[in-house]
């Protein structure tokens, strides 16, 4: 049996928490990194209202303070919102029988770049593959709308890690070649 048909890019992500909740069994790292966020973001302005009426700041002060006490609030809560997903997504998986960490194998072949993640194997032909970027500790591979991270550390060697680029390089497009030019110059550094 085989079904097919069309969809687009972004019209499942109303769903994506439903989905995910699968994992993590409720979206209570978003609801706690909104909740840190005002936390945070009223603290700081109680620091900055009190702060204010002890040296007597002009009143517009209170604009970039609410600016830069968002910003703040975000950064921090998004830290922790993440972290405490990561421990809930662990846990969950655990009780499903998946290990931590997961073995993970990437291959550069003549017919487009294979990922193997435990027993769940994806291949992307070299016309799907657009991107090929450093991130962090990774390298990063586009295939059409999915992101593969490849990390740095599984290369045995500064030469190894040039080698594998230059190959996956060499077999994609001159459109994704040139998206992909920290990996160009890296390889041929």
């Amino acid at each position: 049996m085989k079904i097919e048909g069309e969809i687009a890019v972004g019209e499942a992500a109303r769903y994506a928490g439903k989905a995910t909740s699968r994992i993590n069994g409720h979206p209570k790292p978003m609801i706690l990194s909104s909740v840190i966020t005002l936390v945070v973001m009223l603290s700081l302005m109680l620091v900055f209202t009190g702060l204010q009426s002890a040296f007597g700041w002009p009143g517009w002060l209170f604009l970039p303070a609410i600016v830069a006490s968002a910003i703040l609030a975000a950064m921090v809560s998004t830290n922790i919102g993440r972290a405490f997903a990561v421990r809930i997504a662990r846990r969950e998986l655990a009780k499903r029988g998946l290990g931590n960490p997961v073995p993970n194998r990437f291959e550069a072949t003549p017919n487009g770049f294979l990922s193997l993640t435990g027993s769940v194997e994806s291949r992307a032909p070299w016309t799907a593959v657009s991107d090929l970027f450093p991130v962090g500790p990774y390298w990063v591979v586009i295939a059409d709308a999915w992101p593969f991270y490849v990390p740095r550390r599984f290369f045995p060697s500064v030469e190894e890690e040039k080698r594998f680029l230059g190959l996956m390089l060499g077999h994609m497009s001159e459109e994704a070649r040139a998206r992909s030019n920290a990996a160009a110059r890296f390889s041929a550094s």
